[in-house]
Order: C-alpha cells, then structure tokens, then sequence
C-alpha cells in the first residue's frame, strides 16, 4: 500500500491514533486496497446495547478512557432506548449500559444525533467521500446523491472517525460502481410495494450494481426501497434513472449484461394477519413521511386509533412538530420516539407488542431475527384505516 510521509508517522505513534492507523492501514492491505481516502464524514452503527452487549460497553469505554478522539465529524444510529419520554421501555440495568456507551461515543467527540437516516440532515455532494455503517444510509447517498461509501462494520467506523481515513477498496474505486444489469420497474409502486421491490432487485442483481429504471415515488418509497436492496444485497449502490445525478454517465459506461423487469402485478403484498401496533420509521421517518401520517389521522378528525402507532424518527424532525401537535397525535394513540428504533431495542416486547404490522421491508427482516417481534407488510393508509 502507499502511504504518504504522513501516513508514514502516523504507523509510528503509540497512542489511540497511531494503533487505530495501524489497523486501517492492515484491513486495506487485506483488502488489497493501494491506499488510503480522507473521509468528510463517519457514520457509526452498532451503538444500542442491544446489538453490542457488554463486549461493545466495554470496547467503547477502553477506547474513550484511552484518549481516542475523533477527527473527523461523526454522527451515530439509533440506540436502544429514548432519551425522555415513556415510549421505549426498558430496564434499569439496560438503561444504564446504554448510557455508558452515549458518554463514551461522546467522550470521542461523536455528534449524538442517534438516526439512522443522517443524510436529511447533512449534506454528501457528488464524489465525497464517506465511511458509514448503516447500510440504509449508505445505499441512500451513494444512490441518490452519488456520494461514495462502502459497507463498513461499526467498530471500523470508529477507527475511520478516530483517523479520517478509510482504504481504496470496493465502492470507493470508480471502476467499480459501473451497473452490470438493467431492471425496469412498470406500474405504480406503493411505499411497502417499493420495499418488496427493493428485496427481488437485491436477490436478483447480487453483488451487482443495478441500473434501475422505475417510474417517479415520493420520498417514502424511494427510502423503503434502498433500505430493502441493502438488506438483501451485500452491494449497497443502485443507479436510478434520473435520481442519481450521474445517472446518463453510468449508463453510457455501463456494460449491462442482463436485464429484468418487474411489473405492479409481480409484486403482491399477503395478506395481514392480526397485530398489536402498526410501526412507521425504519429507516427514520422524515419530515414529508410524519406529515403524510397526520394528514391521514387529521382528515378523521384525529380519532382515537384501536391499536399504538409508533413512528421512529430524529429530534431534528421532531423538533418542527408543535407540543400541542405531539400531544394531540399521543391522545389519538400515535407515539412519535426518537433516539431509538424497535430493531435495536426490547422495548416492544416489553409494551407486549410482539406482532407488528410495518411498510418497512427492512423491519420485516430484522425483527424477527433481532427482537423476536413478528413483522409483516402493510401501507401506511391501509393500516391507518384499519385502526379508525
């Protein structure tokens, strides 16, 4: 691997910094990487103590009591719980690792936003460079926005933040993000329709880069969409026709080899069974997607729904949401939580809710895996209705 003089003193201090150098500088030599990338931005995954367990409690607390500081701003996902509020219970013991791990994440000078959906906040231009560890988040920018990053593990996002740098590999290499199949997407896509959409274009392309041609969606679905290709596909990076900004030089360097196409009747949603909460937020509901739902509740008249509404989203889309609004929609049963998300958390297990109806393909996935919660797919204004 080259490495700059720079580099070079960095491989030869023994402190945080230096032993963190060491071991990116290891992992790309690995990974056959030929150097390293600055980064502009780290996002760490793997920070609820659900996930990480006492291992992570204590990998995080060496690192901070060492003096490892980060370089490089870093935001963080959801944790396992909220900060305030009565939403997301859990125990004490629980609560209390949980705490630990903020204050060392903020110790080392990570900005504590704990969201998974950080790109409605930050900007990734074009060709910037990022090390990120939700994979959501990564299938978003570099999609949408053609900004660059791999699937990196949390720990490694903790070494990249703690040294601003990350190895030439995978994704971060041009070459690489040229599309090697074609699907076209016919009909209208509904946002749960778009997640389902998003599991069959990962199963098919694999660990190729899609070229995806599909009609215009609202925000929701393009969310649900990416979040499901990147659960379903070790390959974190679509090319959308008219979404991504360099989607006409892709297509003209691309060499599609093959080509699928999926039409509205190709995807069918089961039918839902019984459910004990309806849940909206995975990956973070933004703005647009949290007004959707209480227009959708205002147009009734607010009426009480006969089972809980959770939406997971940020504190800085909260933030626009009026007090009396939040309390209104919590006297209609719909609960808005931030800080954490029912994947990374017990908390719905311990309110009893262990069968949930979700638009998120991802949730489907992971809850069953992760919080033995049974997820199933349903549209927002199906499930709404159904609760009026």
């Amino acid at each position: 691997m080259y490495l700059t003089r720079e580099d070079e003193a960095a491989l030869s201090r023994d402190d945080p910094y230096g032993r963190a150098f060491a071991t990116i500088v290891k992992v790309g030599e690995s990974l056959g990487a030929s150097r390293l990338l600055d980064v502009e931005t780290v996002h760490v995954s793997g920070v609820s103590y659900q996930t990480i367990g006492d291992a992570g409690v204590e990998f995080l607390r060496d690192l901070a009591r060492s003096g490892a500081r980060f370089k490089t701003f870093a935001t963080v996902n959801p944790m396992g719980m909220e900060l305030d509020g009565d939403d997301t219970p859990v125990d004490e013991s629980f609560k209390t690792k949980q705490i630990e791990i903020m204050r060392s994440l903020i110790d080392m000078g990570a900005s504590a936003w704990f969201t998974c959906a950080p790109y409605d906040v930050l900007r990734t231009p074009p060709g910037t460079i990022h090390a990120w560890g939700e994979s959501n988040a990564i299938a978003y920018i570099n999609s949408v926005r053609d900004a660059i990053s791999e699937k990196l593990p949390g720990p490694f996002t903790i070494l990249s933040a703690i040294t601003g740098k990350v190895p030439a590999f995978g994704l971060y290499i041009p070459e690489n993000r040229l599309p090697k199949v074609i699907i076209k997407v016919n009909g209208k896509v509904s946002q749960a329709k778009a997640g389902v959409i998003g599991k069959m274009i990962g199963e098919f392309a694999g660990d190729r880069i899609p070229y995806v041609i599909i009609n215009n969606m609202p925000e929701r679905g393009l969310k649900a969409l990416l979040s499901s290709f990147a659960t379903y596909s070790p390959n974190p990076f679509m090319i959308i026709e008219g979404i991504n900004p360099n989607w006409r030089s892709y297509k003209d360097k691309g060499d599609m080899e093959e080509s699928f196409t999926i039409n509205e009747n190709d995807v069918k949603l089961a039918p839902t069974p019984e459910y004990d909460a309806l849940f909206i937020g995975c990956p973070h509901a933004d703005l647009e997607e949290v007004m959707h739902v209480i227009k959708l509740i205002e147009e009734k008249g607010f009426p009480h729904l006969s089972k809980p509404l959770l939406i997971s989203t940020s504190r800085f889309v909260k933030s626009y949401l009026s007090p009396s609004l939040i309390s209104r929609l919590k006297g209609s049963n719909v609960h808005i939580i931030t800080d954490t998300c029912p994947i990374v958390s017990p908390f719905l297990r311990n309110r009893g809710l262990l069968n949930v109806a979700t638009p998120s393909s991802k949730s489907v996935y992971y809850m069953p895996r992760l919080v033995n919660v049974r997820a199933m797919p349903c549209d927002v204004e199906d499930c709404i209705g159904e609760l009026m």
